[in-house]
């Protein structure tokens, strides 16, 4: 008994010294997670939060508090401006049209292709920065094109039937439609990062088309002097597409998360505003009328002096060609390809104007509250539809009432089509409300020999032809000097199989995609449509996402997470970049 009683004591002094541990550990632990950073806490309550509303019903698309919610894409519909675009028509049905599924055979290595291909942009060209910032470059390039960044993660953006069970991160997925930036915090902090460094780098200059990450870049005098690069811009091309595909973003990204913070963000309202002014302002370029206000304080913006660019690419020192001021359209010196204007309107980019500022008419009365900014926005899209009914449609000897790729509005333009987006066969893709048998004539002028950019070729008893660009097209693989021949861009014939509704022919798309890959299995810049092993740039992730796109819009199973997603993730947000 002697023995017993000391034991028990000792037992009881033990558990109490434990107990005081533990507690301590506790609030160790506690302590320590009170300083998680803000991005971590905002993407566990995301994630609890989109867990919560994903078992309601009906899910409300207008929220007032800065909270994050996740909101019910709407369906695609090209009957008003503020809905999404009606192509890539969806193959895959919704949970609500059971037994209707369309089955689509695809290879596995279309599938393995597509998964590659959709998160591609991610793995190789992601950096995500502090500040709520996100850095996409565009491959073997290193810098940010506003076009470019947007396009590449636009997959993640688009409405689909979540027909996959689990959620990317791990957590089930309730039927219904959604995207895939709604399945994983991480996705979201991406799209909302790349919205507010594009915000910030219009800010920064909205005449710029591409960016650099760092501004400790040595510029030589030409370089600054006659081609407009300072600082952070890498290329100071005014392409009009540029500011359209933020905006596409933006909006994209809204349905999504109708209430989410960024919207807030000071400097993603004034990158609209900006960009509205300079359209307007360019709308009468003509007359040398530059956008005027405090927001334009940029290095270029100093002297309030029309934009000029180098004389070599446009005429009239810098100017480029003359056009109506009167025309409603508005200018751009640079074709999504980068290659400089003939005719300063370019009808594809106009058109592509005209669906956005649609966009920002919902956002300035659902998010801003901003009646003043939805009618110029409003007036704008008026005045350049006006100018596309009135000159952007030329009549063609053999196929009749077609658009035309760009006009001056004093009588000249020019017929012919890029492979590069926005072009016309895009138009149905970028949501604009064509005409009909004008977009049908348009397109069958597109894909003929009359058009100067549509190439055909044979290689290994399998015929090809598709849409390339006057964008000049160096061999990469061999570094031959020289153009490549008879070249075909893969985005010109994605292109073709997005604005398709048939099955089949988006099939036989996708498998000449893969077969003139040169066994790469990505999509190249452009290709020798007679020796697929002559192309440039091996490392271009718009087109690849715009792939994507194509084979998603045919199977899920391009959908499913890929073993190394869960690590990829885990290295963008190392805080190593």
């Amino acid at each position: 008994k002697g023995r017993i009683i000391p034991c028990v004591f000792g037992v009881i002094i033990i558990g109490f010294v434990l107990t005081v541990a533990g507690q301590f550990l506790l609030c160790a632990i506690f302590l320590s997670s009170s300083v998680e950073d803000d991005d971590t806490r905002r993407a566990a309550a995301a994630a609890e939060f989109f867990l919560r509303l994903r078992r309601r019903q009906n899910l409300n698309r207008k929220h007032p508090s800065a909270q994050i919610t996740y909101g019910r894409l709407p369906l695609p519909s090209k009957k008003t401006p503020f809905q999404l675009p009606a192509y890539p028509i969806n193959h895959q049905k919704s949970p609500e049209e059971k037994g209707q599924e369309v089955i689509v055979a695809l290879p596995n290595h279309a599938i393995t292709a597509c998964n590659d291909a959709l998160w591609r942009t991610l793995e190789t060209t992601t950096l995500v920065l502090p500040n709520n910032e996100t850095f996409v470059f565009t491959g073997d390039i290193y810098d940010l094109w506003l076009r470019d960044s947007a396009a590449q993660v636009h997959p993640l953006l688009l409405p689909r039937a979540s027909l996959h069970s689990n959620n990317l991160d791990g957590t089930p997925k309730k039927e219904g439609y959604g995207s895939l930036v709604q399945s994983d915090p991480r996705l979201e902090r991406i799209v909302s990062g790349l919205i507010l460094k594009t915000a910030r780098y219009i800010r920064y200059d909205p005449y710029a088309n591409a960016f650099r990450l760092k501004d400790d870049h040595e510029f030589d005098t030409f370089e600054r002097d006659v081609l407009g690069r300072f600082g952070f811009i890498s290329t100071w091309n005014y392409e009009l597409d540029s500011g359209c595909y933020f905006v596409r973003m933006m909006y994209y990204f809204y349905c999504s998360f109708p209430s989410h913070p960024v919207f807030r963000e000071k400097e993603v309202k004034e990158a609209v505003m900006i960009m509205i002014d300079v359209w307007i302002a360019e709308q009468r370029h003509e007359d040398d009328q530059f956008p005027e206000g405090e927001m334009f304080d940029c290095y270029h913006c100093a002297h309030d002096l029309p934009y000029r660019y180098n004389p070599d690419e446009l005429t009239r020192d810098g100017k480029g060609s003359p056009t109506n001021s009167s025309a409603g359209l508005t200018w751009s010196g640079f074709r999504p390809s980068d290659d400089p204007c003939e005719y300063g309107y370019l009808i594809p980019a106009n058109m592509f104007v005209v669906v956005v500022l649609g966009y920002v008419m919902e956002l300035c009365e659902t998010i801003w509250n901003d009646d003043e900014l939805k009618k110029k926005a409003n007036k704008l899209r008026e005045e350049i539809h006006y100018g596309i009914q009135q000159h952007g449609i030329v009549e063609h000897p053999e196929y009749g009432k077609i658009y035309a790729y760009e006009v001056d509005g004093l009588g000249n333009y020019l017929i012919m089509d890029d492979a590069n987006v926005p072009n016309l066969l895009s138009i149905p893709y970028i949501g604009y409300d064509y005409e009909e048998e004008v977009y049908a004539n348009t397109k069958r002028f597109i894909l003929s020999d009359d058009n100067p950019n549509f190439h055909h070729g044979e290689f290994d008893r399998l015929k090809i032809e598709g849409l390339g660009s006057s964008h000049t097209s160096w061999i990469g693989k061999n570094h031959r000097n020289g153009k490549i021949p008879d070249d075909i861009w893969p985005m010109g014939l994605i292109m073709q199989g997005l604005v398709s509704n048939d099955i089949n022919e988006k099939v036989d798309i996708v498998e000449k995609l893969l077969k003139s890959s040169a066994g790469k299995n990505h999509m190249h810049e452009s290709f020798n449509a007679n020796e697929p092993s002559e192309y440039s740039r091996e490392w271009f992730c718009w087109a690849d996402s715009l792939f994507a796109e194509l084979v998603v819009s045919l199977s899920n199973e391009c959908l499913e997470k890929s073993y190394t997603y869960q690590y990829m993730m885990s290295s963008l947000f190392s805080g190593e970049y």
